[in-house]
Parts: structure tokens; C-alpha cells; sequence
């Protein structure tokens, strides 16, 4: 009788031991669950803000920011915060939104104390390349990487091209000075110099190559756009492994300028400027100015080029030495026959030259290096170069008009391109409804953020959590 009761003492005590253990587990289960919950409910929160992307500057250009003015015009972390707050809240709370009388059961308990966004990378900043290395990937994704990087190598070529061909667009005023200074030191009466009237039509190139009336007249508001203000900053450049300053990712990057921008030989009609890619070369205030200065580029590098020709081919000197030597003769003044005879074949490639330039703009095609066969300027056009300029009506070999745009591009500096890239794409998506006053500094591609949530108001959860619509990040 002195053992009575002792199993039910065992038994007592080992309960003890498993009521505990029991209690432990389901302690450390509710942690557990809490944590998970704590850190979906962050992940789900990240998604839903990455969710929130600028409809208008992806149907336009297969870019993905968020736009944390969210249509105010005034970029605010503390606006996407508490965007991102909201979110948590009703993923923590399944009481949140709902209309049933009863709340119902929250094992967790969860309760949001803090969420502080730590990094964050704005489209303008490191220079804009946070912009630019998304529009390298939208252009692969929207080609293939195989078609994409094949089109800015053959983009590449035309640019070796162009260097080869080594073009001094200064050699033609050069040549003219010494020519003309030997001229002064010879006493001759001719009372104007045949080549006179070529050299003047460089004023005002556009009426010399183009019916004017033609030519947009629409201005660009420079102050109100990104390359004019002081941009909001974040924290720069993060994640990704697309580089964005090797020669393959800016010719890539020029490509997917081309695609998405407008220029003089697209004939588009827009409510904005319409020669984009003009403005981002030149950044002139209005389409005619950025217009003239890519003709007056474009007659400096053609005249560099077919001078070079005129002077060097037998072809062309030996019918004007000809006929220059007979008027030196009568005019006794033997000495002048060369001089005269270089001015006027560096007159006939200017003429040359404009005449290349109308066919450029008309859509066609000119060889950078001339033959014979592709001079198209007689002599006598000389008289009237306007109306012996014209388009040929066949499309022609070598350069087109975007094929120097392309040149242009790539050897403008890379800081200004982006942001008069990015001046494009506000001037435009701010024509779209609800985004009157778009900012590009205003977009998120990137966000790091932590919360600290607490569980049944006894543990303290932290998490933190980084996002990026880079698909290689």
C-alpha cells in the first residue's frame, strides 16, 4: 500500500515535461508563422508598389518606373511609404476591408511599428544611366540579344566607316583662306570671284534645300524639362549586370533612340517636337533650329568629303584648268590659273555637297567616298544651286539620313544624350492623360526597404527586403 499513487506522480510529471514541450512548439510555430507572414506581407507589399509601374511610359517606351509624384508632379519617397504601408496593412490584418460583423481569428497578431524605404535608384540618377541601362535591356527584349546586339554592330561598322573615311570638315575654309590670300597678291581684274555666290549659300542652309514652309515650328520649354532643373537624387546605379558604358551597350542605346524617337524623314505628325533625335544631338530650343544645325553638320562633312574628290580627280580638274588657264591667258595674269582653278572645284563640291544634302533629306542614299559615277552637280549648276540641287528619285547607295544621325549620336556626349533622351520622353508621356506633369526624376526603378512589425505585442520582427524591375537583378 506504500506505492499507491505513484504512477499517477509519474505520469503527473512527465506531462509536465510534455505540456511544456508542446507549449515551446506551438510558442516557436506562432513565430515562425508570424515571421513568414511578416515577411509575405513585405514581399507582397514590394509587388504591389512595383505593380503600380507608369502605364504611359511603358506603352510608349517598354520602360518600367514607378512614378512616385503618382500624377502630383512632386516626386515623394514619403507618398510610395505610404503606399507601401497600405499594402502591408491589409496583408498583416484580414480584418482590413472587409465588411463581415465579426473580425475574425489572428493567431499572429501582427502590427506594423515602422517602414523606412534605405536605397532607392531614380531614371536620372548616375547621369541618367539608371535610365539608359533599362532602355539597353528594352531594346534587347524587344529584338532578341542575338538581333538586337547583331543591329548595333552593323550600327558599329557604319561608324568605323565614318572614321575611316577621315573627314577634316575644316580642310575646305582652310584651303579657301590660302587660296584666297595667294589670290591677293596677284593683280588681276576679275571683279568677282566665280566662286563667290556658292560660298554665300551656306547662310541660312534650310531655304537653300527645302520648301521651309514644310519645316515644324514647334519650340521646346528647356526650363521645364529634366537636362534644365535640379533632379530629386537617390542612391544611384544598383544590381544588374548590363554595363552601360562599353561601345556595344551605347550603340545599342542609340538604337533604341531610333526606335522610339522621331526625326525630319520619319514625316510624323505629333502633338510634341518632331524631330527628336535632332534635339537630342543639338538640344536647340526648337525643331528649325535643331533641323538647320543637323543640315549645316551634315553640309560640312559632305563638302569635307567631295572637296577631297574634286581636288584629287583629273576628271574634274582638267575641264576647269582647261577653261581658267584661257581666261588667265587673255587676262594676262598667269599666276592666278591654279589659285582660281582650286576655288572654283572647291565651289563645285560645295555645290556638290548641297545637292548631297537634299537627296539626304529627300530619304536617300549618298556614298560617303565619291566616284565619278556618283557626282550628280554638273559644273554649270553652279549658276543656281537651289534649283540644280534635287533628289534623284532613286534611294541610292551608301549613307542614309539616319545612318548620320546614328554617327552623330554615338560621338555626342553621353551625359547630354541621356537627358535630352529624358527630355523626350517627359515632353511626350506628359501629353498623355494624368501625367501633365511627369517627371523623370520622379520614377523608381529600385527600392530597398525594411519594417519591424510586432507579433502579439511580444516579439519584434524586422525584415528587410530589395526590389528592382531589372529582370537580371
Amino acid at each position: 500500500m506504500k506505492y499507491r499513487g505513484t504512477i499517477t506522480v509519474f505520469l503527473s510529471l512527465i506531462l509536465t515535461l510534455v505540456l511544456s514541450l508542446i507549449m515551446s512548439m506551438t510558442e516557436s510555430a506562432a513565430y515562425a508563422a508570424a515571421r513568414m507572414k511578416c515577411e509575405i506581407a513585405a514581399d507582397m507589399a514590394l509587388e504591389s508598389v512595383f505593380a503600380e509601374y507608369n502605364r504611359a511610359l511603358l506603352d510608349k517606351y517598354d520602360l518600367y518606373f514607378i512614378d512616385t509624384s503618382y500624377g502630383s508632379g512632386t516626386p515623394s519617397l514619403e507618398e510610395l511609404t505610404l503606399h507601401m504601408k497600405d499594402y502591408i496593412s491589409y496583408n498583416i490584418d484580414p480584418s482590413k476591408g472587409t465588411v463581415f460583423p465579426l473580425d475574425p481569428v489572428d493567431f499572429t497578431a501582427l502590427s506594423l511599428d515602422s517602414l523606412d524605404i534605405s536605397e532607392v535608384s531614380y531614371a536620372s540618377d548616375a547621369a541618367g544611366r539608371v535610365f539608359k541601362r533599362q532602355a539597353i535591356q528594352a531594346f534587347e527584349d524587344s529584338h532578341g540579344i542575338s538581333a538586337a546586339r547583331s543591329m548595333a554592330q552593323k550600327a558599329g561598322s557604319l561608324i568605323n566607316q565614318y572614321d575611316s573615311s577621315d573627314a577634316d570638315v575644316d580642310m575646305p575654309d582652310r584651303k579657301r583662306a590660302e587660296l584666297e590670300a595667294e589670290l591677293n597678291g596677284i593683280d588681276y581684274k576679275i571683279d568677282e570671284n566665280p566662286a563667290r555666290n556658292a560660298f554665300d549659300d551656306r547662310e541660312g542652309i534650310l531655304r537653300h534645300i527645302m520648301d521651309t514652309r514644310g519645316v515644324s515650328d514647334k519650340s521646346i520649354n528647356k526650363a521645364a524639362l529634366i537636362s534644365s532643373r535640379q533632379t530629386v537624387k537617390g542612391t544611384g546605379l544598383h544590381g544588374g549586370t548590363i554595363d552601360t558604358e562599353s561601345m556595344l551597350s551605347e550603340l545599342m542605346f542609340d538604337e533604341y533612340l531610333i526606335d522610339r524617337c522621331t526625326c525630319y524623314t520619319d514625316a510624323i505628325e505629333d502633338e510634341g517636337a518632331q524631330y527628336e533625335l535632332e534635339y537630342i544631338i543639338h538640344g536647340r530650343t526648337t525643331d528649325t533650329a535643331n533641323l538647320r544645325e543637323t543640315a549645316e553638320r551634315l553640309l560640312a562633312i559632305r563638302y569635307a568629303t567631295d572637296a577631297v574628290y574634286a581636288l584629287s580627280s583629273p576628271e574634274k580638274r582638267d575641264p576647269v584648268e582647261a577653261v581658267v588657264s584661257v581666261i588667265c591667258a587673255l587676262l594676262m595674269i598667269p599666276d592666278a590659273a591654279k589659285p582660281l582653278t582650286e576655288l572654283i572645284l572647291l565651289a563645285w563640291a560645295y555645290g556638290e555637297s548641297v545637292s548631297d544634302v537634299v537627296r539626304l533629306m529627300a530619304g536617300e542614299r549618298v556614298p560617303l567616298v565619291k566616284s565619278e559615277a556618283d557626282w550628280k552637280m554638273p559644273l554649270w549648276g553652279l549658276i543656281s544651286i537651289k534649283s540644280n540641287a534635287r533628289p534623284t528619285g532613286h534611294q541610292g547607295t551608301g549613307f542614309s539620313y539616319k545612318d548620320y544621325l546614328r554617327v552623330f549620336l554615338f560621338l555626342e556626349n553621353k551625359t547630354a544624350k541621356c537627358m535630352r533622351a529624358m527630355d523626350m520622353i517627359e515632353m511626350n508621356i506628359r501629353l498623355t492623360d494624368g501625367n501633365a506633369a511627369f517627371r523623370m526624376d520622379g520614377c523608381v526603378e529600385y527600392i530597398s526597404m525594411a519594417a519591424a512589425m510586432t507579433c502579439r505585442g511580444k516579439y519584434r520582427l524586422t525584415i528587410d527586403r530589395s526590389m528592382s524591375y531589372m529582370s537580371d537583378f
